[in-house]
């Protein structure tokens, strides 16, 4: 008899985790995140800003606005720069 009460248990405590994880997987689900790398290269110090439009411009066209976007490394050189951001919208 407690054999069956204690696989009851189990069961109930296995399905109520499922239900509160698949929730949480779900909203997890919900979010559309890219990344977009830049490399800029100029002798009159524009290298970063080059950079910069160039990850913006591919953001766009994956539909992000600049909003959206955080940059996360950025690499500057004597003539050249290489950007990575990071986009994330709802999907």
């Amino acid at each position: 008899m407690t054999t069956r009460r204690t696989a009851r248990i189990c069961t109930a405590f296995a399905l109520a985790s499922t239900v509160v994880l698949g929730g949480g997987v779900a909203a997890a689900a919900d979010t559309y995140t890219r990344v977009f790398t830049g490399s800029g290269y100029s002798d009159w110090g524009f290298a970063l800003d080059y950079a910069r439009g160039q990850a913006y411009q591919k953001a766009l066209a994956d539909g992000f606005v600049y909003e959206q976007c955080v940059e996360t490394g950025k690499v500057v050189l004597m003539f050249e720069a290489h950007v990575t951001w990071e986009c994330t919208r709802e999907a």
